[in-house]
């Protein structure tokens, strides 16, 4: 897809649409395949647990339409992005191989290619598609660092490739359970005040990506906040800590260009909604074709990282793709040359057993 179409989809007009139509079942690679757990050597091992970890489904729920929970969100739970390792082994993430010819010998760094998926979305997605599908890329790269590091590995992301690298062993942390935010009616947050740390962990997380995320400087943050312990409601400006830019009631004030009702998203009941934007015909010029591309993954990456803080937190975030982008932007105060990138929602949940329990699975 060429750089004008891709621009083509944050216009306030037919990119942003979606029209009916069912997600394509695509079928699984065919060839012979190794298991994950053959990997040998302590790098191996790690490098396999790695993987698992981030790429494939750990949780399964039955009450939820799109069941299929990774370390990370994915539109429809399409899983958009495949994963290669050195060009040689695609990775089955169902049955937790790797396909292709003779066993990897991880013996040194190790690159995994990051391969756009766009065609398990549906083709309704239109221009739209393709804009969701890199910014899933930067989830998946932001997961595969997260996680390296937990697992005493080193990941470094340039451009759609991941270099990992062996730095030792470590004991690895416990993976935080990820709540859904579903209650009684649909994904609302506690009313109960949301506690400051979970912001504070939220502002960090933005202004402090683990070393080796995708970032960029060019992606602007601006966070509505409400009813947080200790802090005035309203909007702030994220850009080295947090900064209020104007009081009042900006949470509530999202509700109008959210394009589900209360019932399914109760936006206003949320404590804090991460609005992101830039500027593509700006990220173009300065960084050719794939500047845009580029613009979207750092915005995907952020937004991992958001989730994984309010996560460690006790909190659920939760993207939002449905919005009207033009009144979303001036409610944030976005340049006129910016675009809507992202919308992160984050609360405090008001049911329990509704979680994403991601604990690493052993594979036999």
């Amino acid at each position: 897809m060429n750089a004008e179409a891709l621009l083509a989809a944050y216009t306030h007009g037919p990119g942003r649409v979606v029209e009916p139509g069912t997600s394509p079942r695509t079928a699984a690679a065919t060839g012979p395949r190794v298991p994950l757990t053959a990997l040998s050597g302590r790098f191996g091992a790690a490098l396999a647990r790695l993987l698992t970890e981030v790429a494939t489904p750990l949780r399964w729920e039955p009450w939820n339409q799109y069941n299929d929970h990774r370390a990370y969100p994915s539109a429809r739970a399409a899983s958009t992005v495949d994963l290669v390792v050195e060009g040689r082994w695609l990775l089955d993430p169902v049955r937790r191989a790797l396909v292709g010819d003779g066993t990897p010998v991880v013996d040194g760094p190790v690159r995994v290619e990051l391969v756009r998926r766009r065609d398990r979305l549906s083709p309704g997605y239109r221009e739209f598609g393709d804009v969701l599908t890199e910014l899933e890329v930067g989830h998946v790269a932001a997961a595969l660092v997260e996680h390296a590091a937990r697992l005493g590995l080193g990941a470094r992301v340039s451009g759609l490739t991941v270099t990992v690298t062996f730095d030792g062993v470590t004991d690895p942390a416990p993976v935080p359970l990820r709540s859904s935010g579903v209650g009684p009616r649909g994904v609302a947050a506690d009313p109960r005040p949301l506690p400051a740390g979970v912001l504070h962990a939220v502002v960090e997380a933005i202004g402090h990506p683990p070393s080796g995320s995708p970032v960029r400087d060019d992606l602007r943050h601006r966070l509505a906040v409400r009813n947080v312990e200790g802090v005035v409601d309203g909007w702030y400006a994220v850009d080295g800590g947090l900064r209020l830019v104007s009081a009042g009631p900006a949470v509530a004030a999202l509700q109008p260009v959210f394009g589900h009702p209360p019932g399914t998203i109760h936006v206003a009941s949320m404590n804090l909604a991460l609005v992101t934007t830039g500027d593509p015909a700006a990220a173009v010029a300065s960084d050719g074709p794939d500047g845009y591309r580029a613009l979207l993954r750092a915005a995907g990456a952020t937004a991992q990282h958001v989730c994984t803080a309010a996560a460690g937190s006790g909190a659920f975030c939760r993207p939002a793709r449905s919005t009207d982008d033009g009144p979303l932007e001036a409610m944030a105060g976005a340049p006129a040359s910016h675009a809507l990138l992202y919308l992160l929602l984050v609360g405090r949940p008001r049911g329990t057993g509704f979680t994403y329990d991601l604990t690493p699975l052993e594979t036999p």
